[in-house]
Protein backbone atom coordinates (compact mmCIF):
# COMPACT_ATOMS: atom_id res chain seq x y z
CA UNK A 1 0.00 0.00 0.00
CA UNK A 2 1.38 3.13 -1.50
CA UNK A 3 0.74 6.28 1.14
CA UNK A 4 0.00 9.95 -0.10
CA UNK A 5 -1.60 12.64 0.64
CA UNK A 6 -5.01 11.19 -0.39
CA UNK A 7 -4.87 8.24 2.29
CA UNK A 8 -7.84 8.26 5.12
CA UNK A 9 -7.03 6.52 8.04
CA UNK A 10 -10.37 5.68 9.87
CA UNK A 11 -11.20 7.58 13.35
CA UNK A 12 -11.15 4.18 15.00
CA UNK A 13 -7.32 3.25 13.75
CA UNK A 14 -6.55 6.75 15.37
CA UNK A 15 -8.39 5.59 18.45
CA UNK A 16 -6.79 2.30 19.07
CA UNK A 17 -3.55 3.83 18.51
CA UNK A 18 -3.59 6.29 20.95
CA UNK A 19 -5.01 3.76 23.72
CA UNK A 20 -2.10 1.41 23.02
CA UNK A 21 0.32 4.37 23.57
CA UNK A 22 -1.17 4.84 26.62
CA UNK A 23 -1.23 1.68 27.61
CA UNK A 24 2.32 1.44 26.68
CA UNK A 25 3.02 4.35 29.10
CA UNK A 26 1.35 3.44 31.94
CA UNK A 27 3.41 -0.08 31.92
CA UNK A 28 5.98 2.04 33.45
CA UNK A 29 4.27 3.61 36.03
CA UNK A 30 5.77 1.35 38.52
CA UNK A 31 9.19 2.10 37.86
CA UNK A 32 9.03 6.35 38.14
CA UNK A 33 6.94 5.34 41.33
CA UNK A 34 10.18 4.04 42.30
CA UNK A 35 12.48 6.42 41.88
CA UNK A 36 14.18 8.62 44.39
CA UNK A 37 16.78 10.91 45.16
CA UNK A 38 19.98 10.10 46.22
CA UNK A 39 21.43 9.56 49.79
CA UNK A 40 23.58 12.51 51.02
CA UNK A 41 26.08 12.48 53.51
CA UNK A 42 25.97 13.82 57.16
CA UNK A 43 29.46 13.12 58.33
CA UNK A 44 32.10 12.40 56.32
CA UNK A 45 35.89 10.82 57.06
CA UNK A 46 35.59 11.05 60.78
CA UNK A 47 38.52 9.06 62.46
CA UNK A 48 36.86 6.02 64.40
CA UNK A 49 39.87 3.88 65.62
CA UNK A 50 41.83 2.29 62.37
CA UNK A 51 38.77 4.00 59.97
CA UNK A 52 37.38 7.06 58.31
CA UNK A 53 33.85 6.63 58.79
CA UNK A 54 31.20 8.53 56.38
CA UNK A 55 27.77 8.59 57.01
CA UNK A 56 25.30 9.17 54.62
CA UNK A 57 21.60 9.10 54.55
CA UNK A 58 18.49 9.53 52.53
CA UNK A 59 16.09 10.48 55.21
CA UNK A 60 12.91 10.06 53.81
CA UNK A 61 8.84 10.07 55.74
CA UNK A 62 8.11 6.56 56.63
CA UNK A 63 11.29 4.46 55.66
CA UNK A 64 14.27 6.57 55.64
CA UNK A 65 17.82 4.64 55.13
CA UNK A 66 21.45 4.94 56.57
CA UNK A 67 25.09 3.67 55.21
CA UNK A 68 28.12 4.11 57.26
CA UNK A 69 31.09 3.18 55.33
CA UNK A 70 34.14 2.30 56.83
CA UNK A 71 37.87 3.25 55.22
CA UNK A 72 41.00 1.64 56.65
CA UNK A 73 43.32 4.70 57.06
CA UNK A 74 46.28 2.58 56.68
CA UNK A 75 46.20 0.05 53.17
CA UNK A 76 47.36 -3.00 54.94
CA UNK A 77 44.26 -2.89 57.48
CA UNK A 78 41.70 -4.52 56.82
CA UNK A 79 37.80 -4.04 58.34
CA UNK A 80 37.52 -7.45 60.67
CA UNK A 81 38.06 -5.76 64.23
CA UNK A 82 34.50 -3.82 63.53
CA UNK A 83 31.84 -5.14 66.50
CA UNK A 84 28.46 -2.99 66.79
CA UNK A 85 26.98 -0.61 64.72
CA UNK A 86 24.17 0.95 65.67
CA UNK A 87 21.67 3.97 65.03
CA UNK A 88 19.37 6.27 66.98
CA UNK A 89 16.96 8.13 66.34
CA UNK A 90 14.80 10.88 68.08
CA UNK A 91 12.82 13.85 67.09
CA UNK A 92 14.51 17.06 68.16
CA UNK A 93 11.22 18.22 70.23
CA UNK A 94 11.17 15.40 72.37
CA UNK A 95 7.93 14.27 71.57
CA UNK A 96 9.24 10.63 71.09
CA UNK A 97 11.84 8.52 72.63
CA UNK A 98 14.88 7.59 71.25
CA UNK A 99 14.87 4.37 68.84
CA UNK A 100 17.87 2.01 68.25
CA UNK A 101 18.32 0.16 65.32
CA UNK A 102 21.18 -2.52 63.89
CA UNK A 103 23.09 -1.36 61.20
CA UNK A 104 23.31 -4.77 58.61
CA UNK A 105 27.06 -5.86 56.19
CA UNK A 106 26.80 -5.04 52.97
CA UNK A 107 29.88 -6.49 50.65
CA UNK A 108 32.05 -4.23 49.18
CA UNK A 109 35.06 -4.88 47.06
CA UNK A 110 37.13 -2.60 50.03
CA UNK A 111 35.91 -0.97 53.38
CA UNK A 112 33.29 -2.02 54.63
CA UNK A 113 29.70 -0.79 54.79
CA UNK A 114 26.73 -0.84 57.27
CA UNK A 115 22.97 -0.26 55.77
CA UNK A 116 19.79 -0.13 58.24
CA UNK A 117 16.17 1.36 57.83
CA UNK A 118 14.53 3.88 60.07
CA UNK A 119 11.09 4.82 60.71
CA UNK A 120 10.55 8.45 60.81
CA UNK A 121 7.08 9.48 61.25
CA UNK A 122 6.25 12.73 60.58
CA UNK A 123 8.57 15.74 58.55
CA UNK A 124 11.07 17.49 60.75
CA UNK A 125 14.60 17.50 62.40
CA UNK A 126 15.51 14.20 64.34
CA UNK A 127 18.82 13.92 66.38
CA UNK A 128 21.18 10.64 64.91
CA UNK A 129 23.27 9.14 67.06
CA UNK A 130 25.53 6.49 65.75
CA UNK A 131 27.32 4.03 67.83
CA UNK A 132 30.33 1.96 66.72
CA UNK A 133 31.99 -0.52 69.00
CA UNK A 134 35.20 -2.39 67.89
CA UNK A 135 38.34 -3.97 68.72
CA UNK A 136 39.82 -1.64 70.71
CA UNK A 137 38.31 1.40 70.38
CA UNK A 138 34.16 2.81 70.65
CA UNK A 139 33.14 5.69 69.39
CA UNK A 140 29.76 7.83 68.88
CA UNK A 141 29.12 10.16 65.94
CA UNK A 142 26.37 12.51 66.20
CA UNK A 143 24.71 14.89 63.55
CA UNK A 144 21.06 16.14 62.94
CA UNK A 145 19.01 15.28 59.94
CA UNK A 146 14.89 16.75 58.93
CA UNK A 147 12.71 13.89 57.46
CA UNK A 148 11.36 14.80 53.97
CA UNK A 149 8.93 13.25 51.93
CA UNK A 150 10.27 10.54 49.44
CA UNK A 151 9.42 13.59 46.71
CA UNK A 152 6.78 11.35 44.75
CA UNK A 153 3.32 13.07 45.07
CA UNK A 154 1.39 10.11 44.21
CA UNK A 155 -0.99 9.48 41.42
CA UNK A 156 -2.08 12.85 40.99
CA UNK A 157 1.85 13.80 39.96
CA UNK A 158 1.26 11.53 36.71
CA UNK A 159 -1.37 13.37 35.63
CA UNK A 160 0.06 16.80 36.49
CA UNK A 161 3.30 15.92 34.36
CA UNK A 162 1.35 14.38 31.85
CA UNK A 163 -0.79 17.32 31.02
CA UNK A 164 1.76 19.17 28.12
CA UNK A 165 2.03 16.00 26.66
CA UNK A 166 -1.78 15.69 26.51
CA UNK A 167 -2.08 19.07 25.34
CA UNK A 168 0.88 18.54 22.83
CA UNK A 169 -1.06 15.72 21.63
CA UNK A 170 -4.66 17.65 21.68
CA UNK A 171 -2.87 20.45 19.08
CA UNK A 172 -1.54 17.33 16.94
CA UNK A 173 -5.25 15.75 16.43
CA UNK A 174 -6.49 19.36 15.86
CA UNK A 175 -3.57 20.06 13.20
CA UNK A 176 -4.32 16.33 11.08
CA UNK A 177 -8.26 17.47 11.52
CA UNK A 178 -7.58 20.75 10.05
CA UNK A 179 -4.78 19.78 7.09
CA UNK A 180 -7.75 16.51 6.48
CA UNK A 181 -10.70 19.69 5.93
CA UNK A 182 -7.91 21.15 3.58
CA UNK A 183 -7.46 18.69 1.98
CA UNK A 184 -11.04 17.62 0.78
CA UNK A 185 -11.47 20.86 -0.23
Amino acid sequence: MILNSQTYYPKERIGWQALLTVLFFLMFIPIVYAHEGPPFAIIIDEEVGPYLVSVWTDPDIGIGTFFVIFDPIENDHGVDDIGAVKIGVEPVSGRLDEVVYDFELQSTRSGARYWTEVEFDQGEFWNVRISIEGEGFEKELHSEVEATPDGTIGPIGLLIYALPFVGIAILWFRAIIVRRKHQEE
